[in-house]
């Protein structure tokens, strides 16, 4: 089993710290091999940023996404560059107040706006990780929380919870509604 992860977004979003949680957390304690890596343009926000986590129960001899299994855009930009290295039948997660499709199937989180709604459009990227760990087997709840907190200092990890605990609740809707279709 190999799963091959792709964000991409700008620089600030957020896009490599939700790569670094996920690969933490992601089968903690189930014996899997994470590879993460990161590419960002030179510009410290706002320039194209993408990261990479590649998940596998057998040795990672290469650690770099060709076509993603999963894809988690923030951006248009980023979306953009990187919807046709994705692989048949992927699992697209989408930014959908900054990132427009018509793809059905993708993923429709309106992370920005939900961030806004709680007065920190910094905490987006949690909103994401959170759907994401909604959709993903073996990335469990409690192991991301938990990672946020030794991420984050005491003082801002409260908003980061919160944020991650929204974006998980979106998906579950989410999949509710999708099973009643």
């Amino acid at each position: 089993m190999r799963i091959n992860v792709r964000f991409a977004g700008a620089g600030g979003q957020g896009v490599i710290l939700s790569s670094v949680l996920l690969a933490k957390a992601y089968g903690l304690g189930e014996n899997y091999n994470i590879s993460q890596t990161q590419s960002y343009g030179p510009e410290a926000r706002g320039g194209a940023c993408k990261s990479e986590v590649v998940i596998s129960d057998e040795d990672i001899d290469y650690m770099k996404v060709d076509k993603a299994d999963v894809f988690i855009a923030y951006n248009q930009i980023g979306y953009n560059k990187y919807e046709k290295a994705i692989a048949t039948n992927a699992m697209v997660l989408i930014n959908s107040t900054l990132v427009e499709t018509d793809n059905s199937t993708h993923y429709k989180i309106p992370a920005t706006d939900i961030a806004e709604e709680m007065g920190k459009p910094f905490v987006v990227n949690m909103v994401m990780l959170g759907a994401l760990t909604k959709l993903l087997p073996k990335l469990h709840y409690p192991k991301v929380e938990e990672e946020i907190k030794e991420n984050f200092p005491a003082s801002i990890a409260g908003m980061n919870l919160e944020a991650y605990d929204k974006g998980y609740k979106f998906m579950a809707e989410e999949l509710e509604k999708r099973k009643q279709l």
